[in-house]
Parts: structure tokens; sequence; C-alpha cells
């Protein structure tokens, strides 16, 4: 959506069908699927192996790497491109957008690697706080968040409607918005993206 948003058509592939995605859609391995006539591209190769949650063994078995893959064949397309992962994937030089830096209550960390000049911009922390239950500390309370406080998908909305809202996502599911990305980030890359183009 952001791309959208940037001024981009957008084109999707994935692997597993994604029926709430609101543009264009190809159900297709994305390694293999036909790159010609493409602007430039944005992937997001599976990020399970690469999270911090796998240390507390989260995340189950049979997930691999794919993100040298994934640079190799965009790299073959000699078009710019984005290559998005969680904190901890093998990313050149990448730059880390937060939620914050958009205005957004929540933190949702992620790298970014671009074949084209991308500045990161200011980032800071502790003015905001995640919301706990006091008496079940690992529950969410299910109450409307107060001032700053920051919201995480999965444990602190009061409803998905609002969290989708907040996030400008309003047409994925709880689980869809989890995995996701703000369009904020990819509006901002997007800016970017259109200069280097011209």
């Amino acid at each position: 959506m952001g791309y959208h948003r940037a001024g981009f058509e957008v084109v999707g592939v994935d692997i597993k069908p994604q029926p709430h995605y609101p543009f264009e859609f190809h159900q297709a391995d994305a390694l293999t699927y036909p790159l010609e006539g493409f602007d430039a591209y944005h992937a997001s190769p599976p990020c399970q192996i690469h999270t911090r949650l796998n240390s507390l063994g989260v995340v189950g078995e049979g997930h691999h790497d794919l993100v040298t893959a994934t640079r190799s064949l965009l790299l073959t397309t000699s078009r710019p491109y984005v290559i998005e992962n969680v904190v901890g994937a093998p990313l050149l030089t990448p730059i880390t957008l937060c939620g914050q830096m958009f205005g957004l209550r929540l933190f949702r960390h992620r790298l970014f690697e671009t074949s084209f000049p991308l500045l990161q911009p200011g980032h800071t922390h502790g003015r905001f706080r995640s919301v706990r239950n006091k008496v079940r500390p690992r529950m969410p309370d299910n109450r409307e968040p107060e001032g700053n406080e920051v919201w995480s998908i999965y444990g602190h909305f009061s409803n998905v409607k609002r969290a989708g809202q907040e996030l400008g996502m309003d047409w994925m599911t709880q689980k869809e918005m989890a995995e996701a990305i703000p369009p904020a980030y990819t509006e901002y890359i997007g800016k970017y993206l259109l200069e280097a183009l011209s």
C-alpha cells in the first residue's frame, strides 16, 4: 500500500494465497516468477530463520535462509531493489525503520537493504511504554491505549479494527497485520525509489 501511495502500480507475488491483498496478485514462487517488465522490486524473504524468537524455540523447523538467493536473483535484473527483513537477517548495509519514526504507536523494527541511496530517519525511544496487564503480565489487558503508549498487534490493541486503523492496514486480519510492515515504511522508501528511477 505504501508503494501505491508513493505513485507505483503494485503487483504482488507469494507462494501462499493472499486473499486480502488489495492489488494485482499472482500465487507463485517468487524465486521463479518472471521478473521482466517491472521498474523495481521489493522482496520480503521469509524471516522465521532470522527472528529473535528462534532462540526461544518459538519458530518451528523447516525454515530456510532465502535472503542470499533473493539478492542474487534481483541483481540479475539490473533494476533498483529493496530487500526487507527482521533485525538479525544478513542484509547488506541496511537501514532500520521503526513505527515511531512515522508517528505510529509501535516499534516494529525492520531492516531494509536497497540498491539505491536511502536515508534513515531519526530514531529515538524512551517516550513510550508498552501496556501490560498488571494481574497477568503476559496477557493483554484489552483496553484503549492512553497517551503515548506503544501498541502491539498480538498484545495490546483493544480490537483488530482499531489496530488496522492505527497502522493503516484495515483490510488485513490480525495474523496478517502481525507479519506485515506498515505502509508508512514503504511509502517513505517509495519516494526515494522514485528519485532513483528518475
